[in-house]
């Protein structure tokens, strides 16, 4: 009454001519008619019948196509043509595609290409050999330098156009990161830099003790304080503090398409995004490392008090030991510490997958990833410094 077709009469494509060529070895399919998704699917039940009555007494080699009797085609066709040519594969035999119009034949190995898109292929790679590990991790550690060296091009280009005045991000941005990276960061660096004196201090004093030396418990904290531990602690805390929160917002932005939301109105993320994360934490590091430099020696010196050091005796040996070399050695690494923590958490960020897994693993790894690039610098600069005399 309403003109519906009834199930039998849709699917007037269901079964398609398939013959084999004994002389050739050639399977042969004969696409016809109108193919059209309203009529429905075809199978290939008529091609894996004329393999199984073929294959036993002939050597099949070849899958050719004749649509020279197709009149119309929508994707059905093309969906036909990839369930033959999957068949076909997993019985070895090849494909000519040549053998498909041009049109047919292009769209077949675009909609062939991307099925098999990020499928692996290891040809006749022994899985459990060593070499075959060996092989995937290089290959793996080479994609992540591109990657690495791809983000820290475009992040190095965002900077030559802050210094020209031409980069795109919002400056009340920067004022909320300093806030999050430096009045919020406080407390827990307070704490950590106080015992982190303290514990300097009774290290000290257990050998210093012995030949009455304890006045130079207080050298030994001023100056492990202002050129390493105040700026590896501080430098730490942040990777684990904001580094990972730089990941974790990023990559949120990227599993809800936000960032690719952005490039599409012609906005560049790195330096929407990126760089007002990078311009408050490298701004900010180096007064978190004096406030830490200045809470771990009140923490040293709540344990030299109780030894007999007096507060003027404290002051004293500190300005007596501390130089500008001591101050500046510290405050110029925090700027390049606060610049790498700022940089590993939006690099893990940017490129962190589109699930909340993925994003879950870009702040672990952004914090891992902060810390080692930390240890590889301080040890760059120790080395350097030394070279220097500085």
């Amino acid at each position: 009454m309403f003109g519906f077709r009834k199930s039998s009469e849709r699917k007037k494509i269901s079964s398609v001519p398939a013959e084999c060529d004994e002389t050739t070895g050639t399977l042969i399919v004969r696409p016809q008619g109108k193919w059209s998704i309203s009529l429905g699917l075809a199978d290939t039940k008529t091609l894996q019948k004329a393999y199984a009555e073929a294959s036993p007494k002939t050597q099949l080699r070849t899958l050719k196509f004749d649509c020279s009797e197709v009149t119309e085609y929508d994707s059905a066709l093309i969906c036909y043509l990839l369930k033959c040519i999957s068949f076909c594969r997993e019985k070895n035999i090849a494909t000519d595609l040549d053998s498909l119009p041009a049109d047919i034949r292009r769209l077949t190995e675009l909609a062939s290409d991307s099925a098999n898109a990020g499928t692996k292929t290891h040809g006749n790679a022994n899985e459990s050999d060593i070499f075959y590990h060996i092989g995937e991790r290089v290959t793996q550690v080479a994609e992540n330098a591109r990657k690495q060296l791809n983000f820290l091009g475009e992040t190095i280009a965002a900077f030559g156009k802050l210094f020209r005045g031409k980069a795109r991000y919002r400056g009340r941005d920067v004022l909320y990161f300093i806030q999050g990276c430096g009045i919020d960061a406080l407390p827990i660096i307070s704490l950590i830099s106080f015992i982190t004196g303290m514990i300097l201090a009774y290290i000290g004093a257990m050998q210093l003790e012995r030949f009455g030396a304890i006045i130079y418990v207080v050298s030994l904290i001023a100056i492990a304080m202002y050129r390493e531990m105040g700026v590896i602690m501080t430098s730490v805390i942040m990777c684990g503090r904001t580094g990972s929160a730089f990941a974790a917002q990023i990559g949120s932005m990227q599993a809800s398409e936000e960032i690719s939301a952005l490039r599409v109105l012609g906005i560049n993320p790195v330096e929407y995004l990126v760089l007002p994360r990078m311009i408050a934490l490298t701004l900010m590091m180096p007064l978190l490392t004096l406030y830490s430099d200045v809470l771990g020696l009140l923490g040293g010196f709540a344990v030299v008090s109780s030894m007999g050091v007096t507060p003027e005796q404290f002051w004293n040996q500190t300005v007596l030991t501390m130089n500008l070399e001591h101050l500046f050695s510290g405050l110029i690494k925090s700027v390049f510490f606060g610049w790498l923590v700022a940089w590993a958490g939006c690099y893990r960020g940017m490129t962190a997958g589109k699930s909340s897994l993925a994003v879950g693993e870009a702040a672990t790894s952004a914090a891992v990833l902060g810390i080692t690039l930390i240890v590889i610098g301080d040890g760059i600069f120790a080395v350097v410094f030394n070279i220097i005399g500085f």
